[in-house]
């Protein structure tokens, strides 16, 4: 049996080479036409004709690759490829009302015939060619390292040209190269790629059709260093009679400048003018705007776009103030121990002027009132009652007093002898007295 099987495989094995030596040997005698197909890329030529007209094309369906069928003998099917074809389209051929331009099929291999192209018509849609300038600016990603900021850039070249379809020139609204921050503290320079940005700043991938007349550029991006100066006000004249300057209120009391760490070394302030703030006959609040960017050093900038800031000179009216002190809370300087001392009365009225907030302040301690009485011989005198008001306060009046200045001494001997005076005639009273008795 394994025998018998052993010689049919055999047999089999056989046969099947008779039957491709058959084959071959009656396509070596016929050699049948058979039809074949190859991918070929599709070209466009003549595109002049549309662009002399400033306009622009779109092969509809993404079309880039047609299928060229042919016929070939069968032994040469093998030596086909791709490259025996050329397909293309002449813009020149286009017909306008539909846009057709039928493909056209160059072949440069004589083995094969009857070629078509699949599809034999390409659709073309044309758009007038738009050319827009615009101009570069940069867009930042990243922050400088804290205390530092962008400065001023220059870039190479400032603007370009895109052009393109109007549908997709339209599409941009700026054109810029991106610069990273990301923790600078020196000045940056280099060479970037320029890139389209929609109305929402997202860049745009361009089409192939979108040609930029520049697609790189070259940037030099300063880097300043950020400081906050204080301000300082400087004021001029004198308010009006019975009105006293209180001082300024300003809308900002710092400010955030930028530049070279050169620039703003032993700079920690800047100072506004008493020209910009005279005060001379004002009777009330006085406003004035200032523009800081007139007393800015030289090469510093303010870190913010806003310069303008408002400034007011305050005004406040005096008031006068009655106080009523007793003559004890009058301190006498330079008084004697020989001597003793006696006001004209008991009380003193002061008349103190001043704002209203500081009158509600003064007390009778406050005033220190006090009199100069070191001169002062026996007698009566007039003295001036001197305070101790400070700046805040003005004197209007206050009487003077009249004090009468006595000898401890001879005070002391007139009531000794008044008392030795009494002794002696209690002494002679109580003799008579004596006398008389029986």
């Amino acid at each position: 049996m394994e025998k018998k099987l052993i010689n049919n495989l055999k047999l089999k094995i056989l046969s099947v080479f008779i039957a491709f030596f058959v084959w071959l040997a009656v396509v070596n005698i016929s050699n049948p036409d058979i039809t074949a197909t190859q991918i070929v890329p599709l070209d466009v030529i003549n595109e002049s004709v549309l662009t002399s007209s400033k306009k622009t094309y779109e092969l509809l369906d993404d079309r880039s690759t047609v299928a060229v069928s042919y016929k070939v003998r069968t032994l040469d099917a093998g030596g086909v490829s791709p490259s025996d074809f050329r397909a293309y389209i002449d813009l020149a051929d286009m017909y306008e009302p539909t846009g057709a331009v039928p493909v056209k099929i160059e072949v440069k291999n004589n083995r094969v015939d009857s070629v078509e192209a699949k599809p034999g018509v390409i659709r073309v849609r044309t758009e007038d060619l738009q050319e827009k300038p615009f101009e570069l600016a940069p867009k930042y990603v990243g922050k400088a390292e804290e205390g530092y900021r962008q400065g001023s850039i220059s870039l190479s070249p400032s603007k370009i040209v895109v052009s393109g379809p109007q549908s997709l020139v339209g599409q941009i609204s700026s054109v810029g190269i991106e610069i990273d921050l990301s923790g600078a503290t020196e000045d940056l320079t280099g060479t970037r790629p320029i890139k389209c940005y929609d109305a929402n700043g997202e860049e745009i991938a361009l089409d192939e059709r979108v040609v930029l007349s520049r697609t790189e550029a070259d940037y030099d991006q300063s880097i300043l260093k950020v400081k906050n100066l204080e301000l300082n006000f400087e004021t001029e004249g004198r308010v009006a009679e019975g009105y006293r300057y209180t001082g300024i209120e300003s809308s900002i009391n710092s400010v955030e400048v930028v530049g070279l760490k050169s620039d703003l070394a032993g700079i920690n302030s800047i100072t506004i003018p008493k020209t910009e703030l005279n005060m001379d006959g004002a009777d009330s609040d006085r406003k004035v705007n200032i523009d800081l960017k007139q007393y800015l050093p030289d090469g510093v900038s303010l870190a913010g776009e806003e310069s303008q800031i408002t400034v007011i000179i305050k005004v406040e009216p005096l008031e006068t103030k009655n106080i009523v002190l007793g003559a004890d809370a009058v301190r006498q300087v330079g008084a004697s121990s020989h001597y003793s001392y006696q006001f004209d009365r008991d009380q003193i009225t002061v008349t103190i002027k001043g704002l209203a907030e500081d009158l509600d302040h003064l007390t009778e301690e406050s005033l220190e009132a006090e009199v100069d009485v070191s001169e002062m011989q026996p007698g009566t005198h007039t003295a001036e009652v001197t305070f101790q008001l400070g700046a805040a306060y003005e004197l209007v009046s206050c009487d003077p007093l009249q004090i009468i200045v006595h000898d401890r001494t001879e005070e002391s001997k007139e009531s000794m002898e008044t008392e030795n005076q009494a002794e002696t005639e209690e002494e002679s009273a109580s003799a008579a007295s004596a006398s008389e008795q029986p």
